[in-house]
């Protein structure tokens, strides 16, 4: 049994209209100011701090934030949120606004 098998050819043809369209997109860098941007050392601190252990070893913290003082429980830390409980409220602040974390009323250390 033979069976014939023909090509086709496509006679479609494609004519690019000269009133085309074009969608421009303005692509900005984006640029943190040194006040979005968390301190490591502040950082450190806090990740370590958020321990389960720590969490109730460490209580209550004082965290300065913009000269105030908030104190409290670290209750989640999510990427630059931190969210302390004082009183039963929960108070979230952006990490990067911290300036500092005390405990006992000194700048808490978490080399030994």
């Amino acid at each position: 049994m033979k069976v014939s098998v023909y090509e086709e050819e496509s006679t479609s043809v494609f004519v690019p209209k000269d009133e085309s369209m074009r969608e421009t997109i303005d692509i900005k860098p984006t640029v943190q100011s040194a006040s979005d941007v968390a301190n490591p050392a502040i950082m450190s601190k806090i990740r370590y701090l958020s321990e389960p252990f720590q969490k109730q070893a460490y209580s209550p913290l004082q965290f300065i934030v913009e000269g105030d003082i908030v104190k409290g429980t670290i209750q989640k830390v999510e990427d630059d949120i931190l969210w302390i409980e004082s009183n039963d409220m929960i108070t979230e602040i952006k990490i990067a606004k911290i300036e500092d974390v005390l405990w006992r009323g000194q700048p808490f250390n978490t080399r030994s």
